[in-house]
């Protein structure tokens, strides 16, 4: 699974818009769009946001992109 890939399962899974996902990481919905899409990685600062909104650590966040879960 790519990143991207388990970004969007987790912002379906909670009925998140990318709106609001952009939102609460503090950057636009085109910028959270190429996230999703997997043509850019996050910085860890914005990673760090993701794991925060969701309630899960970054090793929860990487691990299926790495081949752990």
């Amino acid at each position: 699974m790519t990143f991207g890939t388990k970004l969007r399962k987790l912002r379906l899974e909670r009925g998140y818009s990318q709106a609001h996902v952009a939102d609460f990481i503090g950057v636009d919905q085109s910028s959270y769009c190429r996230l999703e899409s997997d043509k850019v990685q996050p910085k860890l600062q914005i990673a760090l946001k993701i794991a925060q909104l969701y309630h899960i650590d970054l090793t929860m966040l990487y691990a299926a992109t790495i081949g752990i879960l």
